[in-house]
């Protein structure tokens, strides 16, 4: 016997001795097979699939809502044990959602690759406003942002008085520095007062809005919330602008309780039962 024939034989044994230890060990639902066989799938050629799968997305809660409660619906109708509801995992940080038709159960369980997903976005509004947070700006790009969304927008001065947005943008255009000496140590939104020779601070202080509320809705089928800025004047060569979201964390955790109830009322309790978390099949 030849070289290449004698390996040959003891692959095949081998191969012999291993197919019978994964079968023993998988009650058969694994094979062991050489490196050179090739597994080919025919579902392809097959009149229909041998189950259904597939995987739906998009970012509209009630396009969500609607396709979940009807394949619930249907998969119960079509041998689900009875009383068995599908989950629906969601992740309020993230805002998205996430369905598994087909996992089953502890003693049945699925392939868990029938699904449907929502990924909620930010309205181009809430984005803008997130672009815009905490980042300085010169005097013209925060005049021109003011009467590019002046429709959502109040201003008020820093002892709360509400101010005319036209003149309030005017002021912002008009801001001028001026040097003084004195010693003090004051802290205001406008005007940032410290002991030193010289001081740099804001004129017109009375007309430059301290505070802006900004309305928009924030995610795609979510309500309407308002946003307070603080305006914050930073003095030096030239004079620039920073908004700052007041209380941001607590805006982030309100939207994300809301985005939980919207789904809790929108699916079917008695088909989809409702996890706040993620989950990897």
């Amino acid at each position: 016997m030849d070289k290449q024939a004698l390996e040959h034989a003891i692959s095949m044994i081998i191969s012999g001795m291993a197919a019978k230890h994964v079968n023993e060990q998988t009650d058969g639902s694994a094979v062991s097979l050489p490196e050179s066989v090739k597994v080919e799938d025919l579902e392809r050629f097959m009149p229909t699939r041998r189950r259904y799968r597939g995987k739906m997305t998009t970012t509209q809660i009630d396009e969500f809502a609607e396709y979940t409660n009807l394949t619930a619906g249907e998969v119960q109708e079509n041998g689900a044990e009875p009383g068995t509801t599908v989950p629906c995992f969601v992740n309020p940080e993230n805002m998205t959602a996430k369905v598994l038709f087909d996992l089953g159960t502890l003693e049945h369980p699925g392939h868990a690759d029938f699904t449907a997903r929502l990924d909620l976005p930010k309205t181009a509004a809430f984005e803008e406003l997130l672009g815009k947070n905490g980042r300085p700006m010169d005097q013209k790009e925060l005049a021109e942002w003011l009467e590019d969304w002046a429709p959502q927008l109040k201003v008020t001065a820093e002892n709360g008085e509400p101010l005319n947005l036209p003149a309030a943008v005017a002021a912002v255009r008009r801001i001028t520095i001026g040097a003084k000496s004195e010693s003090t140590s004051e802290e205001r939104t406008f005007g940032g007062r410290r002991s030193a020779m010289s001081e740099v601070e804001a004129q017109n202080k009375d007309t430059l809005p301290a505070f802006i509320e900004f309305t928009c809705e924030p995610y795609h089928g979510l309500d309407e919330r308002t946003f307070r800025l603080r305006v914050s004047l930073i003095t030096g060569e030239t004079p620039k602008l920073i908004m700052r979201i007041v209380r941001l964390e607590h805006h982030q955790e309100e939207m994300a309780k809301e985005f939980r109830e919207h789904l809790i009322h929108a699916l079917d309790g008695n088909l989809v039962q409702t996890f706040v978390g993620n989950f990897s099949p």
